[in-house]
């Protein structure tokens, strides 16, 4: 049985390797390319998986909304199958103008991840958001960081939770929503009333869409 619930630091470890299955057929092969491979200290598998984990950590004791999707077992113990993070307005630092942070400069590397690469990447997504929403960027909306499902468990709704349930709480919040979708992500939220801003663009060598979604301005609209 599959539930939502809020993340808790202890889940990390599984998100960090939730997100490394996900993303590795497109942006894992531009941040660990096949040239520094050999640099990892142990292998980059588990290399990626740990920095992941690690920066998802750093995130949610920044505040940002962390939400996994568990498969409740018969024994009773849960396996988490998929994760979102959200970086909202209150999560964001005071009295400053707000750009998205550089992690390069942040987080603890490992020495297989390419760092300029990550840089250009962080780069790549603020421009494109300033394109796309103007210098405010996604400041006043909540903004969909990452979302990851094991691929194992496709097919089983387990992004659509995780979409609906964050658009409910931004909903609430009269907020507006942001993400920066892969093409495999795209239908997905479109479904939800996502529509693409801006122009397609390459992160890496992978086609992304710039998407808003507009909260609903009438009482009992239906989410998705």
């Amino acid at each position: 049985m599959l539930t939502l619930r809020e993340a808790t630091l202890a889940d990390s470890p599984r998100i960090g390797v939730i997100g490394r299955d996900s993303f590795g057929p497109t942006l894992s092969r531009v941040l660990f390319p096949a040239n520094l491979q050999n640099r990892a200290r142990t292998d980059v598998a588990t290399e990626e998986a740990e920095w992941r984990a690690s920066r998802n950590s750093r995130r949610m004791k920044d505040g940002k909304k962390t939400f996994v999707v568990v498969d409740k077992l018969e024994d009773g113990s849960e396996h988490i199958v998929g994760f979102a993070q959200w970086e909202t307005p209150e999560s964001l630092p005071a009295n400053i103008e707000h750009k998205t942070a550089n992690e390069a400069d942040i987080d603890v590397l490992p020495p297989s991840l390419d760092q300029d690469a990550l840089r250009r990447l962080v780069k790549d997504l603020e421009v494109v958001t300033e394109r796309a929403l103007g210098k405010e960027g996604h400041s006043q909306m909540w903004y969909l960081m990452i979302l990851g499902v094991d691929p194992d468990q496709k097919r089983r709704g387990i992004g659509k939770m995780l979409v609906k349930y964050g658009l409910e709480q931004a909903a609430k919040e009269n907020r507006d929503a942001f993400l920066v979708a892969t093409p495999e992500g795209k239908y997905l939220y479109s479904t939800f009333g996502f529509e693409q801003v801006g122009d397609e663009y390459l992160l890496g060598d992978v086609p992304h869409y710039p998407m808003l979604w507009k909260r609903p301005r009438e009482a009992g609209e239906v989410l998705g």
